[in-house]
């Protein structure tokens, strides 16, 4: 939360739900993101605590953005998204 990052990131945590079908990353710009982006592919494979994902930064803008985690089980159905606040500074 709140870390400042730039260039290749690597997003380290955990994915893993009962039922799990897949994950996926997206990032918004600011501090309220009225539009969300995806960060590579929907993941197929639950991860704990390891490399959930990398996001290359270049070329974004310096300020606030949120990196967002969901992870939904088979029946479609997935907790509150996991959001953490992060300032790219190029």
């Amino acid at each position: 939360m709140n870390q400042v990052i730039t260039g290749q990131v690597t997003i380290r945590g955990t994915a893993n739900i009962e039922a799990f079908q897949f994950y996926k990353l997206e990032y918004g710009m600011g501090e309220n993101p009225q539009q969300w982006n995806s960060i590579g592919e929907v993941h197929k494979t639950p991860v704990v605590n390891d490399v959930l994902g990398t996001w290359d930064t270049k070329g974004f803008p310096n300020g606030v953005f949120k990196l967002r985690l969901t992870v939904v089980d088979i029946t479609g159905n997935f907790p509150p998204p996991c959001e953490i606040r992060v300032i790219i500074q190029q």
